[in-house]
């Protein structure tokens, strides 16, 4: 069908089809900032203003375009954040300047559409307050800057649109602690310690003047933020090319199931459909997606498309067709018949004897028990714990459990892959790690890494969960079997159920105390949930014993942990990295100790944890310091935070 739609000013005549939602259109018609963060409307990268009268004064409304056809806005005006200024730099609305100038703008996805929301609020309300503000972008979701510093843009912008001078955006520098008796809660290990439980106090040097510098203790404007605010294209899907085909996956409704047969000929009969690939159409090559180190740790326990599905989720089939209609016809048609297996969500159940067995292929590379699902057993050790457990004066149990949660970046994972004019396979991917991803697609497509180019563009939000490789090998097979450009991208649901996640886990400490209040021992065992993968198994657990026993100084400290397999969707990294599940163990145990002795909770975390000088004895048992240098700590931030807090 035929419709008319003015963008920014300019009227466009197009054909449309009549499911074709309004958001695909403007980014047809090369309206990038226009973004795709879900199918509901619930996270507001898609919103536009919109108006059918566009003479009528404060007639505009912000409107999801990913939720509308675009049939519904035949005749309407739009603003995108395009059509907020010029195009030149210097020409940009007061929101765009003052989003640059406070630092409003992280990864830049939302910011769109934070500034369309903005623009409608002072269209009708040139004097807001920081309430009326937080409401009206309410809608838009921003996962990196916590609302303040765009709260503070749009407050500002508000009083230079009323012609009123705000005064220049200064930044809090924070540089160390002031001059001064500080208490320190009885000396430092190893000093002249006399077992006096009693607050001492310490006198710190002097704070020296920052010093006079272009850049360091400044406030600068990031070098991408003109681009950002103006809605240029920068992101992984942000671009278009001829012929470039819409790549799906279908993913498997079962935890745990064998798949007996599966039938893609009316898919592939479909009239559009370009490519229906299965497990019997792509080369069976295992490896392990954890982009962080060369070699990958193990287990080497994926394929790209496997005949046993693991979770919810997990990978089926691909098929790249000419439109996301078609696309998704295509993959209702492929028949599947599955033998349903018996599956387990528990990892305490899933290490049982007679549990469901998850990885039973017999060519999966260095698990360490499959028959019960033992992904990793690790155990590091410091000193001797149980000897000196059983001397201590105090001892103290206790056990957390921390659940999986997604990053929810509001970009989904996206990538477009095509043959360059050199004869290159180009992958241009939302990624955190695009070398690891050449390194790792390479043989599962059976190209020279040469061969390949990965292209990284700025991230909508990464937060780890783009620190794998994740679909690039799925696009990528797509353009081998069509020869044609192809765009994959998650939906939202396949976000939560096909993408990562942060590692559940069990964590029990028990820790011993001396008469003096100093922790002489600590053990932490840990139970943690890899889900149907290994991936970062192994690592993000390591973190998570080196942080869990490296707060405070242990002259003996022991770290064991199961990492086991679940018919779960798969974690992996997460920000912080298996860091924040034990420092939230942690901290519970030490001030539940704490409390338990009858003892203040911060003087005693004050008298216990590391202090400069002092070094970290379960890094060296983990194999830091390899590199010729001792772990020793050379600053150590703490005290500044309990002073500020």
């Amino acid at each position: 069908m035929e419709m008319t739609l003015t963008v920014n000013g300019t009227q466009h005549t197009l054909q449309v089809h009549p499911g074709e939602l309004l958001r695909t259109v403007l980014r047809r018609l090369h309206y990038f900032s226009v973004k795709h963060g879900d199918e509901t409307g619930d996270t507001g990268a898609d919103a536009v203003l919109l108006t059918y009268e566009p003479d009528q004064p404060n007639s505009y409304r912000l409107v999801n375009s990913g939720v509308m056809l675009a049939a519904q806005a035949d005749g309407a005006a739009i603003v995108t954040a395009e059509g907020l200024s010029g195009p030149r730099d210097t020409e940009m609305h007061p929101l765009q300047e003052q989003f640059v100038a406070c630092g409003a703008i992280q990864c830049g996805y939302c910011t769109p559409a934070q500034l369309l929301a903005a623009k409608k609020l002072l269209d009708v309300n040139p004097a807001p307050t920081e309430a009326e503000v937080r409401d009206a972008i309410a809608g838009v979701v921003c996962r990196c800057t916590g609302y303040l510093k765009p709260v503070e843009a749009i407050l500002r912008a508000a009083a230079q649109m009323r012609g009123e001078e705000n005064p220049p955006y200064a930044v809090d520098i924070v540089d160390a602690i002031e001059a001064g008796e500080w208490p320190t809660g009885g000396g430092d290990r190893g000093d002249d310690d006399d077992g006096d439980t009693q607050t001492k106090t310490k006198t710190l040097p002097a704070t020296l003047a920052p010093p006079q510098t272009s850049v360091v203790n400044k406030s600068e404007p990031k070098v991408d933020a003109n681009k950002l605010v103006k809605g240029r294209a920068v992101f992984a899907d942000d671009m278009e090319m001829p012929g470039m085909l819409v790549g799906g996956l279908l993913t498997s409704p079962h935890a745990h199931a064998r798949i007996k047969r599966i039938d893609t000929t009316r898919a592939k009969a479909l009239p559009g459909v370009h490519a229906v690939l299965t497990h019997e159409d792509v080369p069976r090559v295992l490896y392990a997606s954890g982009g962080q180190s060369f070699p990958n740790p193990p287990p080497y326990d994926q394929v790209s498309l496997d005949n046993k599905v693991r979770h919810v989720g997990d990978r089926v089939a691909i098929v790249a067709a000419e439109t996301p209609e078609i696309l998704q016809r295509a993959l209702e048609l492929i028949e599947v018949d599955y033998e349903v297996l018996p599956a387990v969500f528990d990892p305490v159940e899933a290490m049982q004897e007679g549990a469901p067995v998850i990885h039973d292929e017999p060519d999966a590379v260095k698990i360490h028990d499959a028959a019960h699902n033992l992904v990793h057993h690790l155990v590091v050790n410091h000193g001797n714990v149980e000897a000196a457990l059983a001397e201590a004066a105090f001892v103290y149990t206790s056990e957390y459990r921390v659940q999986q949660v997604q990053q929810v970046s509001i970009e989904p994972h996206v990538v477009l892959s095509w043959w360059d004019e050199d004869d290159r396979l180009v992958i241009r991917t939302s990624t955190q790690v695009p070398f690891h991803v050449r390194r790792m697609v390479a043989p599962l497509l059976g190209l020279p890494s040469r061969r390949i180019r990965v292209v990284k563009p700025r991230i909508g939000g990464g937060f780890g969960g783009k620190q794998e490789m994740l679909i690039e090998d799925l696009c990528a097979h797509l353009t081998l079997a069509t020869g044609r450009p192809v765009r994959f991208e998650y939906t939202r649901e396949q976000e939560f159920i096909a993408s990562r996640s942060r590692h559940p886990q069990v964590l029990r400490y028990r820790s011993g105390v001396d008469k003096d209040g100093k922790l002489v021992a600590m053990d932490l065992q840990v139970i943690a949930d890899a889900g149907a993968f290994g991936t970062h198994g192994l690592t993000v657990q390591m973190v998570t014993g080196f942080r869990g026993l490296s707060t405070y100084w242990l002259p003996n400290a022991h770290f064991d942990c199961l990492v086991v397999y679940t018919n779960k969707p798969t974690p992996g990294a997460f920000r912080g990295y298996g860091a924040p599940q034990a420092l939230f163990g942690l901290e519970q145990h030490i001030e539940e100790m704490a409390l338990a002795m009858g003892v203040d909770p911060l003087e005693f975390k004050r008298r216990n944890w590391v202090k400069v000088g002092q070094n970290l004895p379960l890094a060296e048992a983990m194999g830091e310091g390899r590199e010729g240098f001792a772990q020793l700590v050379k600053s150590n931030g703490l005290e500044e935070c309990v002073r500020r807090w």
